[in-house]
């Protein structure tokens, strides 16, 4: 089969067709090159147009490659009643959707500077957690696509794939009751959101704290404070309560402290000069209780608490407030000319042991 050109000769081999397909793809390289430096620096627009580039190209050429090959092959070994058009179909299709999965990796490695140029007027949290949605709603269709679309080229009617799509899913519902449960959890976290990505949460039952870095469809990923990854799966959360350490609005401070039994009279004068002075701490809440409670008596001390709220539910700042209150503890204490005791053990020989050294 020839294949005029056009100055109205054929090529040999059918070579228009490879050659027509690389001069598209250094002419649509070229122009989306262009097209993408004339946008600013960090738009999601220059963003897009460069990282089709590759997928665009690529397929261009390898398509027109793989169709040339088709025409040329043998319709004993490959019986192709379009004269090649189907592999020309499938390679765009493929090519489509090749560049759909690179826009949705550049979405999802720059998500936070991206939200914040398309929903500006959203508050940072909202737009990440809408961001996060559509990067995964995106992925999932694209997936359905790609298997649909290339079954349907390779002649799979629809009728085929609906019913394969019923048996999958009677046998998901059957074998597969954990993968479903933990997916439905997923999408259940995404419509309730008791938590978002970079929030800390805590689950009492399991003994675990940590930061979440992603909510998947099956598993979040946490980071513990020792830096840790844990891998939780999303059935989880929907069988055990979940505390949003993100939301406290002031952290409680429970500070303990002791004095000697000699100063039992000095612990009114005490716990009133440190509840009257907390409030002068700065990052301490002065609205909310700050209190003084004698606890009981210890083996070899007196045991004081001191019970306050910080102004704000940030831990470090709680932990700055508690480093301050240590202090004016101690120096309160060392005003009423008390002192904060140590453990100590006397030993009393027993009569007739010698003495020792």
């Amino acid at each position: 089969m020839d294949f005029p050109t056009a100055a109205g000769a054929a090529l040999p081999f059918a070579l228009n067709i490879p050659l027509l397909g690389l001069a598209l793809a250094i002419a649509l390289w070229l122009l989306l090159e262009v097209a993408g430096r004339r946008f600013r620096s960090g738009s999601l627009t220059r963003a897009l147009l460069l990282r089709s580039r590759l997928s665009i190209a690529a397929t261009l050429a390898l398509g027109s490659i793989a169709w040339w090959l088709a025409v040329l092959a043998d319709p004993r070994l490959l019986d192709l009643p379009r004269d090649g058009a189907e592999v020309r179909d499938v390679a765009l299709v493929i090519g489509l959707f090749w560049t759909l999965l690179r826009w949705k990796g550049e979405l999802h490695a720059k998500a936070e500077g991206y939200a914040a140029q398309l929903l500006p007027r959203m508050a940072a949290k909202d737009r990440l957690f809408l961001f996060d949605v559509l990067d995964k709603l995106l992925g999932t269709l694209i997936g359905v696509l790609i298997v649909f679309q290339v079954l349907q080229l390779l002649g799979v009617s629809a009728s085929v794939l609906i019913t394969a799509g019923g048996f999958g899913a009677a046998a998901l519902g059957f074998g597969a009751r954990t993968i479903v449960e933990n997916g439905l959890s997923g999408l259940s976290l995404y419509i309730n959101r008791p938590f978002t990505v970079g929030e800390t949460i805590s689950l009492p039952g399991l003994s675990l704290l940590g930061s979440v870095e992603r909510i998947g469809w099956f598993y979040t990923q946490l980071r513990d404070p020792d830096r840790q990854r844990l891998y939780v799966p999303n059935g989880v959360f929907t069988s055990q309560p979940v505390q949003n350490v993100a939301e406290i609005d002031n952290r409680r401070l429970m500070i303990p402290f002791s004095v000697s039994y000699d100063d039992l009279e000095r612990i009114p004068a005490i716990s009133e000069a440190i509840e009257r002075r907390a409030v002068e701490v700065e990052g301490l809440d002065p609205a909310k209780d700050h209190l003084v409670h004698f606890m009981g008596y210890g083996a070899s001390s007196l045991d004081l608490r001191l019970m306050c709220f910080a102004s704000s539910g940030d831990i470090k700042a709680a932990w700055a407030l508690q480093h301050r209150l240590l202090l004016l503890i101690g120096e309160v204490v060392a005003e009423h000319g008390a002192s904060m005791p140590f453990p100590t053990r006397t030993l009393i020989p027993a009569p007739g042991a010698p003495d020792l050294p």
